[in-house]
């Protein structure tokens, strides 16, 4: 687990020494400030309006992070480095999330000023928060999966990034056209989709099958991202 630990520094290193990292952290925020004034419009002090929102931006904001994972390693010549070093393949990945996963703790973290806001103004259930972060979480850990899978299949950042959130939007929308569709198709496609497993968090309630979904898409990912590897090795 420590090669897993030292890949992830190095990568959480390299984020926030470059201009991209500052960038997206600084454009993240920026962001969720705009989404509370949006969700503050009819002068109530809840969140939930402002976090879902928010899950979609961190599908964005995972494709953006996991689009250099792999692909720029690739660029750069250094992947064939990695994957030839004395690592098992599930090690590479786990670091390579874990970093991802630092950067979107970093900038999570960074947007607390937002409830703390809330709170000076009203008295907002604190639950929806607290669940609100934890979906946030969960489904950006997820999402940062999938994008390692996409990343590891292709050389070319933007296609790892226009990949991944096209794969996520599909799965998004899913759960959108699901209603319209007869059964058995309509509980698969809303029991696939991200937006069918958000809104316990955003109502204060952490329901198993929710978690379970959001950790299960994560191990998806992974394997995902380990058998594509696997078969460029």
């Amino acid at each position: 687990m420590s090669q897993a630990v030292a890949i992830a520094w190095r990568d959480l290193r390299s984020t926030y020494v470059s201009p991209f990292g500052i960038g997206v952290t600084a454009g993240f925020v920026a962001l969720s400030g705009v989404l509370l004034t949006l969700a503050l419009g009819a002068n109530q002090a809840r969140l939930d309006g402002w976090f879902g929102p928010l899950m979609v931006v961190v599908a964005v904001l995972a494709s953006l992070l996991t689009m250099r994972s792999f692909a720029e390693e690739e660029r750069a010549g250094s992947l064939e480095l990695l994957l030839t070093a004395p690592l098992r393949l599930w090690q590479v990945v786990v670091g390579k999330l874990l970093g991802a996963a630092g950067v979107l703790a970093a900038i999570t973290v960074a947007t607390v000023v937002c409830p703390l806001l809330v709170g000076s103004m009203g008295d907002p259930d604190g639950g929806p928060i607290v669940t609100g972060y934890v979906g946030l979480l969960l489904a950006g850990v997820a999402f940062l999966a999938v994008g390692l899978a996409v990343s590891s299949a292709t050389s070319n950042p933007l296609v790892a990034a226009a990949g991944s959130m096209a794969l996520l939007a599909g799965l998004w929308f899913a759960g959108v056209v699901a209603p319209g569709l007869g059964h058995p198709a309509r509980d698969v496609l809303q029991y696939l989709s991200p937006s069918s497993h958000v809104t316990g968090f955003l109502r204060g309630t952490l329901a198993l099958v929710d978690v379970t979904y959001f950790l299960s898409l994560g191990l998806a990912g992974g394997a995902g991202a380990v058998a594509v590897l696997s078969a460029r090795r």
